[in-house]
């Protein structure tokens, strides 16, 4: 998954509505080039009822910190295998000078997760009416699942948040998750060696850039034993940026915001949300809720259905 930070070709530069200009570097791993593959058509983020009144109300989606995922190895799980691949690159005499330089500045590629925190996760899957995806993300009465449309552009919305410095936003596609340990290694391998051949031409790419790059194409790979989730996820790395976090006291903070940031005065583009779906516990009374959130939204109406599993 390849994506140049500043150097970027991919890379767009929006001014906020609060008039600051913020880069969004945008991966550019091409869909037919498996297996790391951009998603299209859409996926369903299962929730609840009360935080789809939460999204909708905001025009927010929540992601989670890597640090509170349901799995928490992953992040190591997936840096073994960007190891694995520098380490071959490098004993093969692959590697430029260039690349080793970098490489050894930033340290050891399996001590990345140490200190790395500003990293958050956005997931959905690619599997309409999941049992396994209700019981462990929408059991009970309030089970929902929103279908997005992921063609929709990702990006933060960073208006009026204070910089450290200049703000970069990395990440933000749909990619779909690889499970297989075979599809990693290649996933990795391949990696490297792009990293190492656009250094070699000259791309000014910073030991930052480098970390990052690792980071993002990581958190992507998953452990096998999760293949059953079918999972897409959209990683996304915020630099110079304070965000804010949720009201709770949970390991989240607003990452993703559908539609572009635009010039001040311009209205956002909705989430693009195409259905909402009541769990196999959820009351059939739910969907009047959900149409008047959307409604006291001054939003289009959505359609509402339900889930077609036969749950006590």
């Amino acid at each position: 998954m390849m994506s140049y930070l500043t150097t970027n070709p991919y890379a767009q530069e929006f001014n906020t509505a609060s008039g600051m200009k913020t880069r969004v570097n945008r991966a550019a791993w091409p869909a037919d080039r498996p297996p790391m593959t951009v998603q299209s058509g859409t996926a369903w983020h299962y929730t609840s009822l009360s935080a789809v009144e939460s999204i909708v109300r905001s025009q927010e989606l929540w992601a989670t910190n890597w640090r509170a995922t349901n799995d928490s190895t992953e992040f190591r799980h997936g840096m073994g295998f960007l190891k694995e691949a520098w380490d071959a690159l490098q004993r093969d005499g692959g590697l430029d000078e260039r690349t080793l330089a970098l490489l050894t500045e930033a340290g050891p590629v399996e001590a990345y997760v140490d200190y790395f925190d500003d990293v958050h996760i956005l997931c959905a899957a690619r599997e309409k009416d999941s049992p396994y995806q209700w019981n462990s993300y929408a059991s009970g009465s309030e089970g929902v699942a929103l279908e997005l449309d992921l063609r929709v552009p990702l990006v933060t919305d960073v208006d009026d948040l204070p910089r450290r410095r200049d703000a970069e936003l990395f990440g933000f596609q749909w990619l779909k998750v690889v499970y297989s340990d075979r599809q990693k290694r290649l996933a990795a391998a391949r990696f490297a060696r792009e990293m190492d051949a656009h250094i070699r031409q000259g791309r000014d790419i910073t030991v930052q850039a480098l970390v990052a790059l690792n980071v993002v194409t990581a958190l992507n790979f998953k452990h096998e034993g999760f293949r059953h989730e079918r999972e897409t996820r959209s990683v996304a790395l915020c630099v110079g940026v304070e965000l804010k976090n949720m009201p709770q006291l949970v390991e989240k903070t607003i990452v993703p915001w559908k539609g572009m940031p635009g010039v001040a005065g311009i209205k956002r583009r909705p989430l693009p949300i195409l259905e909402v779906m009541l769990g196999p516990r959820t009351p059939p009374e739910a969907a009047e809720r959900v149409e008047d959130v959307f409604a006291s939204a001054d939003l289009p109406a959505v359609r509402v259905t339900r889930s077609s599993l036969p749950f006590r």
